[in-house]
């Protein structure tokens, strides 16, 4: 390189002047290997070249003449010798000296020809823990952050450190406190092109000294750190101070949390303390103030806690929150805030991640469903919101359609259940077997009807009397006006049927038309706004014509019909009367002879009757010919009932092929929020998170419902743990993937109820032997095969398994990193203790990455025993809890860095079990 390599050392504020005496004496000077001192100095400027003297303003006789102008020649152009430089550091106690050496700066590490001077390059990267740069693509690499514009380089540059990030900083170059701006003349605080360094710690050595642990979270070079610009952009999303305080008045002998005062950092906020210290009622004091709804959560402010019975001794206390910007939120601690309240901030206590995560498993809850659904909403376009408010209303608009069609096709599968229930109970051999004694009993009786037919009287063959002629005469001419008679009977019942008939049809249509005007109508009242938009009235794309005239005179014409049959069956009748009453009065005057033939005549009238109603027809179910159709149409039932399952089976892939195409319209929704999964590569490669639309089916839903109808006791039935085991794998067996999985299902389940019915009844068919009281049996078919238990549910995959197979540990963590990651809320995230039922190992590569991404975005304040996510999250700010039950059971609060003497104390002896206990563990080891 040419010309000198610059290089500074920085001493701790609390550094002995000895030290310094000490570090001066072991620094050595190149060319006359003194110790840097005054005559060192002096022997180096009498030792250089008249040139290089000249060079730097002194003449090589003055320097060697007059002591001063040698030591002032000797401080301006000496150089140390490098493992000197080096050597004098180590050599400073405590850690109390940090070398600091520029690097694309002037006389900067860069300028050394690496290759000609590896060894030497190489260990002065080794020896400085600090170094100067301006250019980003520089600063990144420093820290162990790879960029595209120090891609080409990060390798290699990596190797160089060792893989040990160092901490950068740009330096103002300032040689007075106050400057003119520019170059020649600048002060302090004035930054070329507005690199300023940027140093997340406390003002002190040891917070420098944390800055170099770990630079990539403590640094930043630049106008303005992104978490400051976005702090100072979204003021009203940070907690600025908590204050608590006694109501006015207020006898309480007891202090607890009176006079708490505490400032909130806008980074990550770690709340530490022992078992019982108050570090979970700071939580949920948070809570209540930014109206948070988890009120059922609250370990502290609950009933059998802090708020007792009657809210004593909370009522005693109120809370003040204030914010960066805006009204600060105020509030009682006895009182949980009310339900219109706007949550402010985000609380996932413990008992919320369990209940969210283990519910959402079980489908005992859709809290879970509903927390994704209020994600994938914020994420979702503008232009595909379609004004929706929320996410309700976004589905309700996508998937209206949806729900009609199941509707129908449910109610169709309820009409086809019907046909197969009456179909199955026809099929019980008892039905036959009764149909059959009944037609035996039937032809029993024509039997005995045929043995009772009247004898025959002939015709008399004495002569009759004018009077008994002429009553003869009129006889047979009744005779022919009865079965006139009957004839026009027959005629003006079938009139009656026929005009009933006519009119239920009639009314039946016009109750349908009604229905079909009421549905056209609440269906134009529902697409008219979004006709509107497009700039369309209803009647330009559909019109609905209906005229009711035929109906209403058909149903007149039938009323009119049916009076006039009954008027004619009420004559009929009086007729009949009429005749009788003659044909009683002729045969009076006829003689014995004459007599017994009309009996004989009458008798087999009413015998020919009968038989006619005996044998009866096929359209007459109580007769001979009615109960052989009805035995025929049993033996025809198992193809009508095979044809009839056919068709439900087809009805029940019609309602999975609905489902299917709603489960893929959800799954649309999500697309912008896999692509910002897609975009980070935390969440990506390493965690694999994946949101996905399945047809959700939970086996203990199917249990609930189904065994709501049937009894659990026979077959593979006996037992509730039994029957439901017994859905489980069938469940499990068939996966509700496609169609024929889910029919697959439904046909197993059936086959498992069948058997356990047959148990109990095993001439019956269907699965009426195992109903409860009152239930029926197309209830079980219409639940079954109408799938009311698939439905489209949001899920999450984490490293490619579903969050059911997940511990519930491994499910806190996952919703941790989905509320971390991919919320889209700004609002504060207060949580309680995110690491229990984890492991340490997973706590450190799953926790810690995600909380030190999220960090970078909004305020988390985080209750934690554990020292991986306080210490190693690298927290900005350490709030200790303490309860001091002897001093009027007072709680109190103190806050600081970690690299605050008191905060790191509290936090070894919190976490860490006191430091002689750390120690002993860190030295067991290997």
């Amino acid at each position: 390189m040419n010309g000198r390599l610059n290089a500074h050392v920085i001493f701790s504020d609390q550094i002995q002047d000895q030290l310094l005496r000490d570090f001066l004496s072991m620094l050595r000077l190149e060319l006359v290997d003194l110790p840097l001192s005054e005559h060192g100095l002096k022997a180096y400027a009498r030792r250089v070249t008249a040139d290089l003297l000249a060079k730097h303003g002194f003449k090589k006789a003055d320097v060697d003449a007059d002591d001063a102008k040698a030591l002032e020649a000797g401080c301006r152009i000496a150089e140390i010798k490098p493992e000197s430089y080096k050597t004098a550091i180590k050599a400073v106690p405590d850690g109390m000296a940090i070398g600091f050496m520029p690097f694309t700066t002037n006389d900067g590490l860069d300028q050394v020809d690496v290759m000609k001077h590896y060894a030497y390059a190489m260990s002065l990267f080794e020896s400085s823990p600090i170094f100067e740069a301006r250019d980003d693509a520089t600063w990144h690499a420093f820290v162990g952050r790879r960029t595209e514009g120090n891609a080409r380089f990060f390798d290699s540059f990596q190797d160089a450190l060792g893989g040990v990030p160092r901490l950068p900083v740009s330096g103002s170059d300032a040689h007075q406190f106050t400057g003119d701006g520019t170059n020649d003349a600048r002060g302090y605080g004035d930054y070329p092109s507005g690199r300023i360094t940027w140093i997340k710690a406390d003002p002190t050595w040891a917070g420098l000294r944390q800055a170099v642990r770990e630079p990539e979270k403590r640094c930043h070079i630049g106008t303005l750190p992104p978490k400051l610009a976005r702090a100072r952009d979204h003021k009203t999303f940070y907690i600025d101070r908590i204050e608590l305080a006694k109501v006015p008045g207020s006898t309480l002998p007891e202090k607890w949390f009176d006079g708490v005062n505490l400032q909130l950092n806008k980074d990550l906020v770690a709340i530490i303390g022992n078992k019982g210290s108050g570090k979970s009622a700071l939580a949920d004091v948070i809570a209540v103030l930014g109206n948070s709804q988890e009120k059922k959560h609250f370990s502290f402010l609950k009933r059998d806690r802090f708020r007792g019975k009657s809210g004593e001794p909370a009522r005693q206390f109120n809370g003040r929150m204030h914010w960066l910007a805006g009204d600060p939120c105020e509030a009682n601690l006895a009182d949980d805030p009310p339900a219109d309240r706007v949550q402010l901030v985000k609380y996932i206590p413990q008992g919320r991640f369990e209940a969210l995560c283990n519910d959402h498993a079980s489908g005992a809850s859709n809290a879970f469903e509903r927390e994704l659904r209020d994600v994938i909403f914020s994420h979702t376009p503008a232009d595909r919101r379609l004004d929706a408010m929320t996410f309700e209303e976004l589905i309700e608009q996508h998937e209206r359609i949806f729900r009609e069609r199941l509707g129908e096709l449910r109610k169709n599968l309820g009409l086809l259940n019907q046909r197969i229930v009456a179909a199955e109970d026809r099929l019980h051999p008892d039905v036959r077997s009764h149909l059959e004694e009944q037609l035996r009993l039937k032809r029993v009786q024509l039997a005995e009807l045929n043995e009772s037919k009247p004898i025959e009287v002939p015709e008399p063959s004495s002569e009759m009397t004018g009077e008994q002629q002429a009553a003869s005469d009129a006889l047979q001419g009744l005779a022919v006006t009865d079965q006139m008679r009957e004839e026009k009977l027959k005629a003006a019942m079938a009139s009656q049927q026929e005009a009933a008939l006519r009119r239920q049809a009639a009314r039946a249509v016009k109750d349908q038309v009604d229905l079909f005007e009421g549905q056209f109508n609440a269906i134009a009242a529902q697409i008219a706004p979004e006709l509107a938009k497009v700039g369309l009235a209803i009647d330009q794309v559909i019109t609905l014509k209906i005229n009711r005239t035929p109906l209403t005179d058909a149903i007149a014409q039938s009323d009119s019909a049916l009076v006039e049959a009954a008027d004619r069956i009420s004559a009929n009748g009086a007729e009949k009367a009429r005749i009788e009453e003659e044909r009683a009065k002729a045969t009076r005057l006829l003689n014995e002879p004459q007599r017994l033939r009309q009996d004989y005549l009458g008798a087999l009238r009413r015998w020919e009757e009968q038989l006619a109603e005996i044998r009866g027809g096929a359209d007459v179910p109580d007769s001979e010919l009615g109960l052989v159709a009805r035995i025929e149409q049993v033996a025809k039932m198992p193809e009508i009932l095979e044809n009839l399952r056919a068709d439900r089976d087809k009805t029940t892939r019609s309602i999975f092929a609905v489902l299917e195409e709603q489960r893929q319209q959800r799954a649309d929704l999500f697309t912008p929020l896999q692509k910002l999964i897609a975009e980070n590569a935390l969440i990506r490669e390493e965690y694999k998170l994946q949101f996905q639309s399945n047809l959700a089916v939970y086996p203990d839903v199917i249990s609930e419902n189904l065994f709501g109808i049937v009894k659990q006791s026979v077959g593979e039935l006996r037992g509730d743990d039994e029957s439901r085991t017994k859905v489980k794998e069938q469940c499990d067996k068939y996966g509700f993937a496609t169609a024929d999985a889910s029919v697959g299902f439904v046909a197993a389940m059936e086959e498992v109820l069948t058997a356990s019915a047959k148990r109990v009844a095993p001439q019956a068919g269907g699965v009426r032997a195992i109903l409860r009281k009152d239930r029926k049996p197309e209830e079980v078919y219409d639940y079954l095969y109408g799938l009311d238990y698939i439905e489209p549910k949001y899920t999450l995959l984490f490293q490619n398994t579903p969050i059911e197979q997940l511990s519930p540990g491994q499910r806190g963590a996952l919703l941790l990193i989905f509320y971390l990651l991919v919320d889209k809320g700004r609002n504060p995230i207060i949580l309680d203790q995110p690491e229990e039922n984890l492991d340490n190992e997973t706590i450190v590569s799953l926790l810690v990455p995600v909380i030190n991404e999220a960090k970078k975005t909004r305020q988390i304040i985080m209750v934690t025993h554990n020292p991986n996510l306080a210490v190693v999250c690298d927290a900005e700010q350490i709030i200790a809890a303490s309860f001091d039950r002897r001093n009027q059971s007072s709680i109190s609060y103190y806050a600081g860095s970690i690299e605050d003497a008191r905060s790191n104390e509290n936090v070894v002896t919190i976490l860490e079990g006191t430091k002689p206990a750390f120690q002993n563990r860190s030295q067991k080891y290997l």
